[in-house]
């Protein structure tokens, strides 16, 4: 483990350590809602980065920050998955998706990897 992976496992867990497990969170989150599974929750997903479980479960995640207005202790839950994300990123375990995205970034300044045209 690199340094930088141990300073981010670090800062998600001075993050994560702090939650009361209320469940509040839950309540307005979008893919919850959907899914209906309480993995996919922002309670869920504290819970796994809190015990040392960086998934790419955490890419579910649409940092909306619905979960950070209603939680009574206010936790910064989507900057600890925006870490978690960056982590796996660190450790080469993000989706093939997500790596494309990042390349057409690079390459055209969107997501698409669409040519604009430039305008003057």
């Amino acid at each position: 483990m690199t340094v930088e992976e141990f300073n981010i496992k670090q800062e998600i867990k001075e993050i994560t350590s702090k939650c009361i497990n209320c469940g509040k969170c839950n309540n307005f989150c979008p893919v919850l809602r959907d899914v209906r599974k309480e993995q996919f929750s922002p309670r869920g997903m504290t819970v796994m980065l809190d015990q040392g479980y960086f998934e790419k479960i955490v890419y579910k995640c649409t940092l909306c920050k619905a979960c950070e207005e209603s939680c009574p202790v206010e936790l910064k839950l989507c900057t600890a998955f925006t870490k978690a994300r960056k982590l796996l990123v660190i450790q080469n375990k993000e989706y093939k998706e997500n790596k494309e995205m990042i390349k057409n970034f690079e390459s055209t300044g969107n997501p698409f990897g669409i040519k604009l045209p430039v305008v003057e």
